[in-house]
């Protein structure tokens, strides 16, 4: 089996073993009447040892000699295969309609006794987010897949809306829960979310490592399903599947391009101009060359 289904396919099965797992652990490990933890139980100890096996497996298998992408967020995500690329498409639907139901269970909020909104705005910038981020890797993969250049900072937004999808979560249950078992593992996954994403926005500033990458969006991917025995709701429900069929399918093409043999990127003829190939500011305009007989502007301002 190539790696490259081997590694998704991997996190993904444990991502299914941990959601069984975890939804015993929801219904015998915590006391009826208080929610609080039941020391001891093996429901627990299950839930432990898949989390950490999980790790413990992926980190093995990311394990390696890697290419270098110096740079080029093309060379290092584009994919002729069509798993990864309807995967990573279906990631961006995902987000887009986690986007508009952040967005309307924010405006559908009931208002206080001051006419505020009784939802924290954080769901309204994270709607706005998600909307961002589910275009902007449409319109990245729409360009890897014809060979042009792409922009550096729409690599940026998927990471930026976890971070508010954090705090959206946080302000709405998870700081009224009396025990982290309650709601850690869907923390946990969006924080390995948010740190797969940055990774891999660094990779086109030549600071991301192939690795961690890869093991990043593994894990945050596993981590997601496993959340989903949570039984969260709807917006976070499309969320989760949203981030887990990107960074997953996103993991697959990069370890396609890393075991193939070093050359050229499809986008090769753009990358003297290309925001996808340097940071963001260093590319300096092509200068126009003048004609012959034209005169010199400057000299006659």
């Amino acid at each position: 089996m190539r790696k490259s289904l081997l590694l998704p396919g991997v996190a993904a099965a444990a991502g299914i073993v941990g959601l069984l797992v975890r939804g015993a652990y929801l219904n015998h490990g915590f006391e009826v009447g208080t929610h609080l933890p039941i020391a001891g139980a093996p429901t627990m100890w299950a839930m432990i040892l898949v989390t950490v096996a999980t790790v413990v497996v992926l980190a093995v298998l990311c394990r390696g000699k890697h290419q270098t992408f110096d740079q080029c967020y093309t060379g290092a995500f584009s994919s002729q295969r069509f798993l990864w690329n309807v995967g990573v498409l279906g990631g961006a639907v995902l987000l887009v309609v986690g986007g508009f139901l952040s967005l309307a269970t924010w405006i559908s909020s009931p208002l206080d006794a001051l006419g505020q909104r009784t939802r924290s705005v954080s769901w309204a910038l994270l709607g706005v987010l998600a909307l961002l981020s589910g275009a902007g890797i449409y319109f990245m993969q729409q360009k890897m897949r014809r060979g042009q250049p792409i922009l550096t900072a729409w690599t940026a937004l998927p990471g930026f809306a976890c971070c508010l999808w954090i705090m959206a979560n946080y302000y709405a249950a998870w700081a009224a829960e009396p025990s982290l078992g309650r709601y850690g593992v869907p923390m946990l996954g969006v924080i390995l979310s948010m740190l797969a994403c940055v990774q891999m926005g660094a990779l086109a500033f030549g600071k991301g490592r192939v690795g961690t990458i890869l093991l990043l969006c593994l894990s945050a991917g596993a981590f997601n399903i496993m959340a989903l025995a949570d039984r969260l709701p709807l917006v976070d429900t499309a969320l989760c599947l949203g981030m887990t069929f990107y960074l997953l399918s996103s993991a697959g093409a990069l370890v396609d391009n890393d075991v193939q043999s070093a050359g050229a990127p499809p986008c090769a003829s753009h990358c003297a101009q290309c925001a996808g190939c340097a940071p963001m500011g260093t590319i300096k305009a092509p200068k126009k060359k003048k004609k012959k007989g034209q005169p010199d502007q400057a000299a006659e301002s």
